[in-house]
């Protein structure tokens, strides 16, 4: 029954253009929002941007549950974004989380 079992092929993982902008783009807002905090000692809004650091690192390296992080972060963003009334900060928030579904759900299967 061995000839049933084909082998699977190699896993060619292509992020692609789109993707790979956007992870660095998320990276590196997260980065100056690290340095940010740092600046004005905010000890919440520097673990959330080290979590989006690493969930974009995470990310880059095909991990699923760095994926499902980020939508933790953008939920997150959304509710601290209520809390202040800032209608625009909803706004990002949900194109951002749009934006990410839209780009990595294609590349799921690449995740592990």
């Amino acid at each position: 029954m061995g000839y049933l079992n084909e082998p699977t092929p190699p896993l060619q993982r292509d992020r692609g253009h789109l993707l790979s902008g956007w992870l660095i783009f998320f990276f590196a807002a997260n980065a100056l929002s690290v340095i940010r905090a740092l600046e004005q000692r905010n000890g919440l809004v520097l673990l959330w941007s080290l979590f989006g650091v690493l969930c974009a690192v995470g990310l880059w390296n095909w991990y699923k549950l760095a994926y499902y992080g980020m939508f933790i972060g953008f939920l997150f963003n959304i509710a601290l974004s209520l809390d202040n009334a800032s209608v625009s900060g909803v706004m990002f928030q949900l194109v951002y989380m749009g934006l990410t579904y839209f780009l990595v759900q294609p590349k799921l299967d690449y995740l592990r």
